[in-house]
């Protein structure tokens, strides 16, 4: 899936992490990138027939073995997020129901 990144990372296991994910809610991804502060970007839009509790249970039961920093909550936006501590680093991940997307923050060291 994200094999182009894969090999640049140099953060493996927020990066499987992302992927593990997007492997169990069958979701596409539509872009990834890496911005000036080195923060690692992946956005990947889900199927439709998952709601919005199936979406955030799959999300914690995939990472389950991550410590969290933060359960499910509604940001500025209105769009629910929870972040991990993946290997000491934070990882985020926001679920904007409305348009079918999964999008994750973490960093790309």
């Amino acid at each position: 899936m994200l094999s182009g990144f894969k090999s640049l990372a140099q953060n493996e296991k927020c990066l499987a992490l992302a992927n593990a994910i997007i492997k169990n809610t069958k979701a596409d991804i539509h872009n990834q990138s890496v911005d000036l502060d080195e923060i690692y970007y992946i956005k990947a839009e889900f199927p439709s027939a998952f709601d919005l509790e199936a979406i955030k249970t799959i999300c914690d039961t995939t990472a389950k073995s991550a410590k969290v920093s933060y359960n499910w909550r509604l940001n500025y936006d209105r769009n629910y997020e929870k972040e991990f501590l993946v290997n000491g680093n934070k990882f985020l991940v926001t679920i904007y129901f409305s348009d079918r997307f999964l999008y994750f923050e973490f960093p790309y060291k």
